[in-house]
């Protein structure tokens, strides 16, 4: 519950008070800040997932989904992401929403991959 609180609330708060600095405000320092986080973001999606397939593939045992999460939950964060994702675009920084959308997908791969429980893969 305070990863949703942190990512779904707190951080969106963060990145519109950093945007506003930035664009209205005219201080550079946090337009660094708010795009070093965008790349953090992005180089997060991309890393952790490929560290967690990377085990997958090594120990060959699947890890276990954890507990469900909230519909309204899911929604929210994915409605938080796709906004980012068009102020990206809004400011320009198109290249970083392409991999930002890149690394959502890939993540959501990944998810699929760490997680099959199969006893018959479809290439066995």
């Amino acid at each position: 519950m305070k990863t949703t609180l942190i990512f779904g609330f707190a951080a969106p708060l963060a990145e519109i008070a950093l945007g506003w600095a930035w664009l209205a405000g005219g201080h550079d320092v946090a337009g660094r800040l708010l795009t070093f986080y965008w790349w953090l973001m992005v180089a997060v999606l991309l890393g952790l997932p490929a560290l967690f397939v990377g085990v997958r593939m090594l120990t060959g045992k699947s890890i276990p989904i954890g507990a469900p999460i909230p519909r309204a939950v899911r929604v929210w964060m994915k409605t938080i992401f796709f906004m980012r994702v068009c102020a990206l675009v809004a400011i320009g920084c198109t290249s970083l929403a392409v991999l930002s959308l890149t690394a959502w997908c890939f993540s959501r791969l990944a998810f699929l991959i760490v997680t099959d429980t199969a006893d018959n893969p479809a290439g066995a």
